[in-house]
Formats: structure tokens, sequence, C-alpha cells
């Protein structure tokens, strides 16, 4: 409903004094409390979170460089600067490495620990290193829930460490910083408050249709700083539609659609507290799928389960790693093909898997007991050669 009235009205929310702009300014204040920052903090909404983390790494780049980026671009730069995040960090952090002219190797990849979060002592270790080696340290990507097992870094201690180091400390919390909001599992994010920067999806926990993106900046300066120009064809005047702010100066889009109003409207009916408890209820699902799976045999995980995210194979006898692989990217295939369920794979420290992902508030027990069985019988089925 909220994505068919924003296309017959037709507002561009580039910015200026209408509704649509202060619906737009009015959810991003409310996504700051979700995840506890201060009302004086900027957002801006976007496509999604490939969009948000470029957002808040282009500030951390502006605001630890040393140099004016935007006037005299990175090759003004004293040192190369040094990003660094989890060997478990979503792809678009190297893609946003690349767009801000910084390079994929300016990424630096720290080894993850038993539960797949990032390595305290080794990113205190590559940090340290790293200066000795004349880069120039700039910020912390922390993720809250990774894309490929829901695993959260240590926030807390991430924080910590980046005001100890002066370095910027941005999460992408487009899988898990929704968490904030969940009764039984908000713990899970503490410490997300005093990141510098946060990406979060309502795409996802908030159940918006796609697309849906926000990006959050503490300060709110700095947002700005990273990406107004001023133009004499949109100045500011005392009255009339350019007496307010234009919301472009907070982003890379001047022109932009009305993303704000479908997730007005499912928050002013339905209300923070009862998409907290579908969160928690996906946790629940999700531990309850973890339980199926280990009473089953012929069923392992392969990944601790944190939250939403359950990463298992099918595994009866003695395959080697590429049989493994190819009877369960087999399964996933013909659960898909045969309408069953829509499962992923991926890989987790050299192990191949299956991964089902709970985010629907439509989910219940009897599809996660349908699925074990659907799962086992495909695998055995391939197995004997049917």
């Amino acid at each position: 409903m909220g994505e068919f009235l924003a296309a017959i009205q037709g507002s561009n929310l580039g910015g200026g004094d209408h509704a649509a702009a202060l619906m737009d300014q009015q959810v991003v204040n409310w996504c700051k409390e979700m995840i506890g920052f201060p009302a004086s903090a900027s957002g801006t909404l976007v496509s999604g979170g490939s969009m948000a983390n470029l957002i808040g790494l282009t500030v951390a780049r502006n605001q630890k460089s040393g140099v004016d980026v935007r006037e005299h671009g990175v090759g003004a730069l004293e040192k190369p600067l040094r990003f660094y995040g989890s060997d478990q960090i979503h792809g678009c952090h190297r893609k946003a490495m690349e767009a801000l002219g910084l390079g994929n190797c300016a990424l630096r990849r720290i080894r993850s620990d038993s539960g797949l979060r990032i390595d305290i002592g080794a990113l205190r270790s590559a940090i340290a290193e790293d200066r000795s080696a004349g880069f120039r340290p700039a910020c912390i990507v922390a993720s809250a829930g990774t894309v490929n097992t829901g695993a959260i870094d240590d926030l807390a201690a991430m924080g910590t460490l980046a005001a100890e180091e002066d370095l910027w400390l941005h999460v992408d919390g487009c899988i898990g910083a929704l968490l904030a909001i969940a009764p039984e599992n908000a713990y899970r994010v503490a410490g997300i408050e005093r990141a510098h920067s946060v990406a979060l999806d309502p795409h996802k926990w908030l159940h918006a249709p796609f697309e849906a993106g926000c990006a959050l900046v503490r300060d709110a300066a700095a947002h700005r700083k990273a990406f107004s120009v001023t133009h004499e064809y949109l100045e500011t005047t005392a009255r009339g539609l350019a007496s307010a702010p234009w919301l472009h100066e907070y982003g890379l889009q001047t022109s932009r659609g009305f993303k704000a109003l479908k997730i007005w409207m499912s928050l002013k009916e339905h209300g923070i507290e009862k998409f907290g408890r579908l969160i928690d209820q996906n946790i629940a699902q999700a531990r309850y799928l973890t339980d199926l799976i280990e009473a089953e045999p012929v069923l392992e995980l392969v990944a601790p389960t944190t939250i939403n995210i359950v990463c298992f194979r099918y595994r009866r006898h003695r395959f080697d790693h590429a049989a493994l692989k190819s009877i369960n990217t087999e399964i996933m295939l013909r659960l898909q093909e045969e309408g069953i369920a829509a499962l992923s794979d991926t890989t987790v420290h050299g192990e191949h898997c299956l991964r089902a992902a709970i985010n629907n508030h439509r989910t219940r027990r009897g599809d996660l007991e349908f699925l074990v069985k659907e799962v086992i019988r495909l695998g055995d089925n391939i197995v004997n050669g049917c």
C-alpha cells in the first residue's frame, strides 16, 4: 500500500519543505531511536545495505584521511589508509573501498574466531603493525550479524579499541542492527550505540518491501560535510519549498523516490514492539531448526547458530569435500525448483553448506520440520542415484 501511494504521489526526496521529506526525516529519527543514537545524529534512506555502508565508509574516509579528500582526491593522502573487518565481512565493503579510490588492499581482513567473530587480539596487532609500516589506520568495520552465519562481533570491545586508537567505528548492521529492539535478544548488539556510523536494512527485520536501507551517522556535521555541494539552483530560502534542509546533502543521490512512506505506515500500524517480538520469534525458530538438525544423524551443523541464520549440510556417508558440495548443491536446487524452500548456500571456513535465513513473520515450526524431512529425502534420493 505504501509503495502504491508513494508512486501515485510522486515526490522527489532530494529535499524541500513538503510532507514526504518530513516523513523521510521522521523514519530516520525512528531508526536512530531504535539503535540508541542521539537525536543530534543524522541519517539518510538509501536502496539497501551496500549503499548504506558506502555512505558510512565515505564519511569515515573523509574524517580520518588527514587531508581534504573531496578537494584534492586520494592522491593527496600522506599515508595509505587502512580499514579493518573480519574475514566474514560482506562483499559490499570491497566495492566501497574500490569506489572510494582506496583499493581492495586498503581493507585488511582479520581472522575470525570459532564463533565467526573478529579476533580482537589479531585486530589490535594488525593496527599496530600497520602503524609501524607507515599506514594510517582509519576505520574498523564491525559486523552486527554476518551474512554468512549471523555472527556478531564484540561491538563493545571494538568500540573501546576504536576509542583507544582514535579510529572510526562503522557497524554493518544490515543483518542484525535491529536486534536492538528485540526484548530477548537486544543484548547481542550491546555497544552499537557507540558507533560513529551504522548501516541497517528496514527491508529485512522491519519487513518493508524492497528496497529500503538506512545509513546513520553520529556526527551530523561530518555527514553533511562528506556530501554537501552548493548549487546555485538548490539554494535555501527563508520561505517556500526550499526553506527546509536538502536531504540530498547527506548522500550520493540528488533525486530519489519516497522510500519512507512504506516504512512510516508499517511502524505507525504495528509499532516497534511488534517488530521486536517478531525478531525474537525468528531467532527462536532458528534455534528450533538447529535442534532438529542436531537430532538427525545424517545432518550436521557447519557453523554455530547465533541469531536467525542456520548453516548445515546433508552428510550420510564419508564423502570428500567435492562430493559433499555436489550433493548439497543439488539438494538446494531441488528444494528451490520443487517450491519447497528458498535456501541458499555458502562456504564457512572452507566448508560448503546450506544456509537457511529465517526472516519471515509467516514462518512456522511446521515449515522447519517439513524442511528437514525434505532435505533428508532429497539427499537420500541423490545418493541413491534418483
